[in-house]
């Protein structure tokens, strides 16, 4: 009877061994029972935005091309880091979140050379962005991502960004001279301001509005489509489509989740990301057409200058000079030269 029991018992501990091990998931692939990996993307825009479309598509095409190996759940508004966009990088850097997408405003206080494509007047069509970003200068921007610890997969974009303001036309930098202007918080948006005679202030985007009706502010530069959403168009005078900076969008995995997948899988991560990306930027490149549009149709008080003259973009470059010079010590020449500036 003793040993009926002991065999049962010895039964019963393999059977749970085996449970044990089909629960079990494997870092190289799917578990032994053949349950989905679930990847979590990090996003920091909001579920209307092109960005959460660019990530909608790369999901769509990793769960088709690897059959329903992996899952990916989108978190958007950076979720994951209780909206802090800086620990929203860090917890892709340390692998707790497996994709990401963040622009290279916020990449720069992680990577200082990501700020590098938004540099003023680098790329001021999409001419020039379509030529370096899908050249030597996108290239550049990748390797020096990776040295952050990330991998990089594609770029995409959240697009140019303008100026509005409640006291003046702007179409010289002497028309900038002396005006208080909201910029984001990196060294280069707010030097370039400084460049120009104006008076930079740093605030949270959702206080621009209150700000600039109070008087507190000026103006503020952001892309069309936010200038729109955000309603800052309401308390503006003057719009001038000057393009000054490009703000990319890195697409990233971590170096964690890269490292178990097989070949033939970061082949088909990466060709997704590029894929997603592209689709991203050909609807962001749309709704800045749309929000343009919108503008002039609801806006009709509103005094806009589409485009500067090339002689109006060379006296804006030429006071931009000193940050490219102190760009070639912080980034190196070659970097910036990656993207067609002549020193």
């Amino acid at each position: 009877m003793k040993k009926n029991i002991l065999i049962i018992s010895m039964l019963f501990l393999a059977i749970g061994l085996i449970g044990c091990n089909k629960e079990s998931s494997s870092a190289e692939g799917k578990s032994s029972s053949g349950d989905t990996i679930t990847l979590k993307l990090s996003s920091a825009a909001n579920e209307n935005s092109t960005w959460q479309q660019g990530a909608l598509k790369f999901s769509e095409i990793i769960n088709d091309k690897t059959s329903g190996k992996y899952k990916i759940e989108i978190y958007t508004m950076d979720q994951l880091s209780a909206g802090n966009q800086a620990s929203g990088i860090e917890m892709l850097q340390t692998g707790v979140t497996d994709v990401h997408m963040q622009d290279a405003l916020v990449w720069s206080s992680v990577s200082p050379k990501a700020i590098v494509p938004a540099l003023p007047w680098l790329l001021p069509s999409y001419e020039d962005v379509d030529k370096y970003m899908n050249g030597k200068g996108g290239e550049a921007i990748m390797e020096a991502l990776s040295e952050s610890g990330v991998t990089p997969l594609a770029i995409g974009e959240s697009g140019y960004r303008q100026i509005v303001n409640m006291k003046r036309a702007i179409a010289s930098p002497e028309d900038m001279v002396g005006l208080k202007i909201r910029v984001p918080g990196s060294n280069t948006h707010v030097s370039l301001m400084k460049l120009l005679g104006a008076d930079p202030v740093t605030m949270s985007s959702t206080e621009v509005y209150t700000a600039t009706q109070q008087g507190t502010i000026d103006g503020s530069e952001n892309t069309v489509d936010l200038l729109l959403s955000q309603k800052t168009l309401e308390v503006s005078k003057y719009l001038t489509m000057w393009n000054y900076s490009y703000d990319p969008i890195y697409f990233c995995v971590s170096n964690k989740l890269w490292n178990t997948l097989n070949d033939e899988e970061k082949t088909i991560f990466k060709e997704a990301a590029v894929e997603a990306m592209q689709l991203q930027k050909d609807l962001s490149r749309k709704g800045a057409e749309k929000a343009i549009e919108t503008i002039k149709n609801e806006y009709k008080d509103l005094e806009i200058i589409d485009k500067l003259t090339p002689d109006q973009l060379a006296a804006f470059k030429e006071k931009s000079k000193p940050i490219y010079d102190n760009g070639a010590k912080e980034f190196g020449k070659d970097l910036i030269e990656a993207f067609g500036y002549k020193y």
